[in-house]
């Protein structure tokens, strides 16, 4: 079974935060590739270049950072789903049915094409804080986090 890790928990495995240990941990126990969208990496890079004008970084800069993602992805232990027609197409359904609920999930895009593309990618847990996420993904039924 495929994890899914949203941009959020995935830069707590780089960048050091109050919860990186759990995360951490989760990846230690877990001895599976966590599988995310392809548009992770740029909202990693970006994440890091903030953290990195913050001073969040410790000792590592953006680029050295982004270099040991890049390195965990060609090792395997990341796997992109890529975007494509079947996720725009899933994201679009995603959207409609957020909408559409009698108790309506105001998921952003970027969040609609991470579900779209853990759903594509027959991903079945999901690992994300993000509220909305969560909320979504118990609404279609399909990931549990």
């Amino acid at each position: 079974m495929h994890e899914y890790w949203d941009t959020s928990c995935l830069l707590k495995l780089y960048c050091r935060e109050a919860d990186s240990e759990h995360y951490l941990k989760r990846v230690e126990t877990g001895k599976k590739a966590l599988w995310t969208s392809s548009i992770t990496g740029t909202e990693l890079y970006y994440a890091f270049l903030q953290k990195e004008r913050r001073q969040e970084t410790g000792d590592l800069s953006a680029r050295e950072l982004f270099s040991d993602y890049s390195s965990d992805l060609e090792q395997g232990l990341i796997v992109h789903i890529p975007l494509g027609t079947e996720v725009y197409r899933k994201a679009r359904e995603v959207a409609e049915c957020c909408y559409a609920a009698d108790s309506t999930v105001f998921l952003r895009s970027l969040d609609g094409l991470h579900l779209a593309s853990a759903m594509v990618g027959g991903c079945k847990q999901l690992v994300t804080d993000d509220r909305r996420m969560k909320e979504a993904a118990t609404m279609l039924g399909v990931l549990s986090s």
